[in-house]
């Protein structure tokens, strides 16, 4: 599920772009495009166009706009991962139900393919957990959840949280459109206590063919369709060597999804290096990264746990400005594109949850090796060149008159058109 076609990024973030555009952050998207040469087209049709050509391409491309949403869900975990940048705790102002139903429908509209849950803290403990699974299933819009998946193998807990057991809440999630990554650190039972900060008993194990697997995954694998369930792993230096031995070929071998990252140095981790690999073990694992959302930061929009828009998904809270926007009550598109703070950091496609920490900490903090995992399909369209070559991509406007029409048989030619397309 957690895809997004070279198409879908190139239509959304055109159509950011030309609203972004509309509100005078001319230079802002100007640097963005230039040099990434399949934007030179579209970069010529802004610069040639009327404002009033320049509005009604936004608005004709605002409901395909958003490519997904980011939702943090409850603050309040059960773990308590050394590695983790979170307080672990439920903020004052947390999204209610209604709250997110809304912000859910604002953001289907606006074209999301799915909602993307980190959690910020554990989402599974949220008190609207199975209300926002609904609205998932009314609006059509997947959810894609990570979850340290204590729960699914903790009878007591399920049963104080949402008054079913583990098995019972398995079968459940058949009924709605969610897609589960879990915690799998490690096949030892005691380091994984440790990694998770937790009492092994907390934490039980169990068995998949032989491997220890934590019994939370172990319930999700046996009463989930295998393609709604992955794998989530934070590399560190204590798990590293299992990455690599035991839970990509288990993954693998089963047809689990598979999310290897490395840690954010943020929050309570900021500044702290005891947790990273060796380089031989960095060099190792490097393969197995996978891509992050950093290159879809021009069609994503990521909402806190207490509703505030955030560049990135580890920029915290309380690293946003004074004026940040809360999306309550409020017209979630104009937000998106009259929030100064969100806009100027929409065409970066940097590691911004290191290098915004590093900024506000006002030291020049050594970021070694820092870098993105890009999508392999967002690759040529995402990557700048010093010299722009090749055929250009961009959006016609209709102040472009004499375009080539490319052969695709639309009536009048690009200059009717308001599509991409491998040409244009």
């Amino acid at each position: 599920m957690q895809q997004i076609s070279e198409t879908t990024w190139m239509r959304a973030t055109a159509g950011n772009i030309a609203a972004d555009y509309a509100q005078g952050y001319t230079d802002l998207v100007a640097g963005f495009m230039r040099g990434r040469p399949t934007w030179r087209t579209f970069h010529d049709s802004l610069k040639s166009a009327s404002p009033a050509e320049v509005a009604e391409l936004a608005a004709s491309r605002r409901a395909e706009s958003l490519a997904f949403l980011v939702l943090m869900m409850t603050g309040v975990c059960n773990a308590d991962c050394g590695v983790c940048f979170t307080d672990r705790k439920r903020k004052p102002n947390e999204l209610n139900a209604d709250e997110r139903d809304d912000l859910l429908a604002q953001a289907a509209a606006l074209g999301a393919q799915y909602v993307y849950v980190p959690g910020e803290g554990e989402p599974t403990l949220d008190k609207g957990w199975w209300r926002f699974l609904e609205a998932c299933r009314d609006l059509d819009l997947p959810a894609i959840v990570f979850t340290n998946g204590m729960i699914f193998g903790d009878e007591d807990l399920s049963r104080r949280t949402w008054g079913l057991s583990p098995l019972e809440a398995a079968k459940k999630l058949a009924d709605y459109p969610v897609y589960l990554y879990s915690k799998y650190w490690t096949p030892d039972s005691k380091l994984a206590a440790r990694l998770l900060g937790v009492p092994e008993r907390r934490h039980a194990y169990g068995q998949v063919d032989g491997v220890p697997v934590p019994l939370g995954l172990q319930t999700l694998m046996e009463h989930v369709p295998r393609e709604r369930i992955g794998i989530e792993v934070c590399v560190e230096r204590r798990n590293a060597d299992d990455v690599l031995e035991t839970l990509v070929p288990f993954a693998e071998k089963h047809g689990l999804a598979q999310l290897v990252e490395m840690m954010q140095h943020n929050g309570r981790t900021f500044g702290d290096p005891s947790y990273d690999m060796t380089d031989a073990q960095a060099d190792a694992v490097a393969g197995l990264l996978s891509p992050t959302s950093c290159t879809l930061g021009t069609c994503k929009a990521v909402v806190t746990v207490q509703g505030y828009l955030s560049p990135r998904i580890a920029v915290l809270e309380s690293q946003l400005p004074g004026d940040r926007a809360r999306v309550v009550g409020q017209d979630f598109y104009r937000l998106l594109h009259e929030s100064p703070y969100i806009v100027e950091r929409r065409y970066n496609l940097a590691c911004l949850c290191e290098t915004i920490p590093a900024e506000l900490a006002g030291e020049k903090v050594d970021l070694r090796e820092v870098y993105n995992v890009t999508p392999p399909a967002l690759a040529r369209v995402t990557a700048v060149e010093p010299e722009p070559v090749g055929a250009a991509v961009g959006v016609a406007v209709k102040s472009i008159q004499d375009a080539d029409p490319g052969g695709c048989g639309v009536t009048g030619g690009c200059s009717a058109c308001k599509s991409l397309c491998s040409q244009h």
